[in-house]
C-alpha cells in the first residue's frame, strides 16, 4: 500500500488514542517504507534532469529511479513479522507495559502482504527465516487505488459525523 494510505488507515485505527500515542503509531506506520524508499528517491529527485523541452507532466512515473542494495535489504527488515516481534518484545521488556504504538508498524507489513506483487517489492514477512513472499495485488492498480481511497473517505466521513453526534 502507498505511504499516505498507511499513514491515513493508522490515524483511524488510533483515533482514540491518546495524541502522542497516535503520533507515534502513524510514524511507526511509514516508516517501514521511508527508510528504504527515501535515501533512494531523493537521490533521484537531486540527479535528475530534463531538458526544458520535457518537462514532467503531473502523474509521470520518475524516469529511471532505481532502488539499490539499501533499498532492499532495509525493505526486508522493515517489512519482517520477526523482526517486528524483536522490536516489540524489547520495547515491552524494557518499558514494562504494551507498546501500543508498535501496531501501526505492524498493521503496516500486514496490509502489505497482500497488496504487493512478487515482482515489485513483494512483502517478506519472514525474514530472516524465509524469502517467501506473497504474490497479491498490485496497490497501484487503478481499481485497487479507487477503492482503498474511497474506503478512507467513506471511513473519515462516518467518523467525523459520528464524532458530532
Amino acid at each position: 500500500m502507498d505511504i499516505l494510505s498507511h499513514a491515513l488507515w493508522t490515524n483511524l485505527l488510533f483515533a482514540e488514542a491518546p495524541l502522542p500515542v497516535r503520533i507515534t503509531a502513524i510514524a511507526l506506520s511509514v516508516l517501514p517504507d521511508a527508510i528504504p524508499f527515501t535515501p533512494t528517491t531523493v537521490r533521484h529527485f537531486l540527479n535528475q534532469r530534463r531538458p526544458p523541452s520535457d518537462p514532467a507532466r503531473p502523474g509521470d512515473p520518475p524516469v529511471g529511479l532505481r532502488f539499490d542494495r539499501w533499498s532492499h535489504r532495509s525493505y526486508d527488515v522493515t517489512h519482517s513479522l520477526p523482526v517486528w516481534l524483536t522490536v516489540f518484545g524489547l520495547w515491552y521488556y524494557l518499558s514494562g507495559g504494551v507498546p501500543w504504538p508498535m501496531f501501526g508498524w505492524l498493521v503496516h507489513i500486514l496490509v502489505d502482504i497482500p497488496t504487493h506483487t512478487r515482482s515489485f517489492f513483494g512483502t517478506p514477512f519472514l525474514w530472516p527465516f524465509s524469502k517467501y513472499k506473497f504474490d497479491g495485488i498490485s496497490w497501484g492498480e487503478r481499481w485497487f487505488m479507487r477503492l482503498n481511497y474511497g474506503s478512507l473517505l467513506l471511513m473519515y466521513l462516518y467518523w467525523a459525523f459520528s464524532t458530532l453526534v
